[in-house]
């Protein structure tokens, strides 16, 4: 099952448990997302620092566990 399959058969849950797993789960989904972005911007740069800006981004969003 794929996450936005998941996140639709959560669609209008009034088990308040799954909706916080549900809104857990769409959070984590754009971190991935913003991850691969950044990962493939580092990818094709030819700019130290602008790889390495983006390697700390990744990890400060990789690490980010207050969300």
């Amino acid at each position: 099952m794929t996450d936005a399959e998941i996140l639709r058969s959560c669609e209008g849950c009034t088990s308040p448990h799954l909706r916080l797993v549900a809104d857990r789960l769409r959070v984590r989904v754009e971190d991935l997302r913003e991850i691969a972005s950044l990962a493939n911007a580092a990818l094709v740069s030819h700019d130290l620092i602008d790889i390495q800006a983006w390697l700390r981004e990744i990890i400060y969003t990789a690490n980010n566990e207050g969300n």
